[in-house]
């Protein structure tokens, strides 16, 4: 062999194994200074994260990093079943919940690209059902307030009405009793763009969801959608009921309706089931071998799952036990909200191939301006306004936030990163101006655990 082929058959299997599909029969994680990254800086990730568990906020986690395309950090820790003592393991399947949501924004920014549909389009173009949607406002007062917790089963005494109204007037939010409203017509139509940035005011605790029912529906979804609903069953149940403001003046979160009203839409324009159309698009050609709606999740990765304990770790989520499991496994419905489960791999791909600008393994799932519209601030600056981190800090895309200035955002990620997380810790991001793409899969809920680990991986970048 000449001297010449030497160095490049070595750079060959250098890239053999590093590179993406991730291998774990030969992952070889490459060495972090060659991607401009400090050895010794990564080395505190794994103090944060056993400082965790052994504060116990968390029972274990899978934590993956890449940078310009190469894993530097692929680490699994602690306990994944603490009554079996099972140890956590790179391929354990973790529940995603919200980080559902990117997988959704990537699915509809292939459905605009092929022409199914605009995100300036009006909800009722393919749901008629959204024709003619009302408002639910103060009776007196032509305004929203911004959540309402109270039971709509119950009536409050005298004093509780009195003392919820004097908090509802001042903090904008009722928690004592659900106060009188008016319903009214809708300044305009609900859109596309209105769903995917959280600013419909459909489903998001207001006044429209607390009268027309849907809170007792999103506190129990899983329940709820497993009574033999669909989809198309599902959106034609919310379109009756009051958006909680008008359209576009506000953001604010509809954790598992929203979303799912454009998976309903997908399906129409596409001609294919939602979970079918993700199937073809994203996970086969980014080789997300381990990710499914929970009810489709074959039975031989059960073992793998990881396993919430009752006590012992602070569990602040919802337990998945075997009744919740066997109504499950019968439904037909696919959320573009919650629902799936997946590995750190499959969503280490995932998040590269976001880095990538769209393409993976040789395939092209999005265009780039695809991913510039998704990842780009959609909301001017009602993220901001509705507290999330210093105003301008953050802004939000199609179903991810987006860090508009670092100094100002509560995460300490470069200038146009862009993610999202879910209510048992999941969260994975993608920072394009420093090419790294970040997962961190955990199964409790974490206040400061995320910002640590941005931080850590933030001053380990030294070019």
């Amino acid at each position: 062999m000449s001297k010449l082929l030497i160095p490049l058959v070595y750079l060959l299997m250098s890239v053999k194994v590093v590179a993406f599909p991730i291998d774990f029969d030969n992952l070889v994680l490459i060495r972090p200074e060659t991607v401009g990254m400090s050895s010794s800086e990564l080395l505190k990730l794994d103090d944060v994260v056993r400082k965790h568990i052994t504060d116990d906020t968390i029972q274990g986690a899978v934590l993956a990093v890449s940078r310009h395309g190469k894993p530097v950090h692929f680490q699994a820790y602690g306990i994944s079943d603490i009554s079996k003592g099972s140890p956590m393991r790179k391929d354990s399947m973790f529940h995603m919940m919200s980080s559902t949501k990117p997988v959704l924004g990537v699915a509809a920014m292939i459905a605009v690209e092929r022409g199914f549909f605009s995100p300036q389009d009006e909800v009722q173009k393919y749901i008629p059902s959204f024709k003619d949607m009302k408002v639910a406002v103060l009776q007196g007062r032509d305004s929203s307030p911004k959540l309402v917790w109270a039971d709509t089963d119950k009536e409050p005494g005298f004093f509780a009405r009195m003392a919820g109204e004097l908090i509802g007037r001042f903090t904008g939010s009722y928690m004592m009793h659900v106060p009188e409203y008016t319903a009214v017509s809708a300044d305009r139509p609900v859109t596309i763009h209105d769903l995917l940035t959280h600013t419909a005011g459909v489903g998001t605790y207001g006044l429209g969801t607390a009268v027309s029912g849907l809170g007792a529906v999103m506190g129990n979804k899983t329940e709820f959608v497993n009574r033999d609903h669909t989809l198309e069953t599902f959106v034609d149940f919310v379109a009756e009921a009051l958006l909680d403001f008008q359209p576009g003046t506000r953001w604010m979160y509809s954790g598992t309706i929203g979303l799912d009203v454009v998976a309903r839409i997908i399906e129409v324009t596409s001609g294919q089931p939602f979970n079918v159309f993700v199937q073809e698009n994203i996970f086969n050609p980014l080789d997300m071998r381990d990710t499914h709606w929970w009810n489709d999740s074959p039975v031989e990765k059960q073992s793998r799952l990881v396993v919430r304990p009752d006590s012992g770790v602070k569990d602040k989520g919802k337990k998945f036990d075997a009744a919740t499991t066997k109504k499950a496994r019968e439904s037909r419905y696919y959320s573009g909200s919650v629902g799936l489960v997946s590995t750190a791999r499959d969503y280490l791909h995932f998040e590269q191939m976001l880095v990538n600008r769209g393409q993976l393994l040789g395939n092209r799932v999005l265009k780039e301006s695809s991913v510039e519209l998704m990842s780009t601030n959609q909301v001017g600056d009602l993220f901001g306004k509705n507290g999330k981190g210093k105003l301008g800090g953050e802004g939000f895309g199609y179903t991810v936030s987006v860090t508009l200035d670092p100094d100002a955002a509560m995460m300490p990620r470069s200038k146009g990163a862009f993610g999202w997380a879910g209510a048992l810790g999941t969260i994975s991001w993608t920072e394009p101006k420093t090419q790294l793409a970040v997962v961190l899969m955990v199964q409790q809920p974490t206040k400061n655990f995320p910002y640590e680990i941005a931080k850590v991986l933030s001053d380990a970048i030294i070019d």
